[in-house]
């Protein structure tokens, strides 16, 4: 066998073995993602309901905030999300808020602004739960969107504005209001 025909051969082999390398990494990853993409449990303190579970609110569609008192983006959506809740909540969408803060800081914020929904709240454990939902920075805020199933349709990181989120839960809820 000439140099060349060998040479031409373990560059073709080479390539082969890159290709099936690379897709094979291409189904691990899409199978990995399944994982990902469906709604991790969690359960956490509540300012006046004590410790409560996301899993109470199975079967809605849930609009999920991560946000802290300090955050300026964060405090500027909650009147939003306060608003779209209510009128989205006839179509079976909860929003519902995780702090990482203080529960001293919460209330405080909370006696000068309304939120129209309950939230979660801790240090530690929802900066977890954040990590969980695909929020490994810790970034404020962070928003994720869950259909019905429990399946994380989308995940919005920093502030959320009207026509990004209305969309989206227009869909969610086939409707068109």
């Amino acid at each position: 066998m000439s140099a060349g025909v060998r040479t031409a051969l373990t560059v073709l082999m080479a390539a082969l073995i890159g290709a099936g390398g690379g897709i094979l990494a291409v189904l691990w990853l899409q199978g990995s993602g399944e994982s990902e993409t469906t709604r991790p449990a969690f359960s956490l303190e509540m300012l006046d309901d004590g410790p409560r579970s996301i899993e109470e609110w199975d079967g809605e569609v849930i609009v999920l905030n991560f946000w802290a008192t300090w955050c300026a983006p964060c405090r500027e959506e909650i009147p939003l999300f306060s608003r779209l809740d209510q009128a989205f909540s006839a179509r079976g969408v909860q929003f519902l808020g995780v702090a990482i803060d203080d529960p001293e800081a919460i209330r405080g914020f909370l006696a000068n602004v309304e939120m129209g929904y309950p939230s979660f709240y801790g240090m530690e454990s929802a900066i977890d739960v954040a990590a969980d939902y695909g929020n490994p920075r810790g970034t404020l805020p962070y928003t994720v969107v869950i259909d019905r199933d429990g399946t994380i349709v989308e995940r919005f990181s920093g502030q959320i504005h009207e026509p990004d989120l209305r969309p989206v839960l227009n869909d969610l809820t086939d409707t068109q209001g």
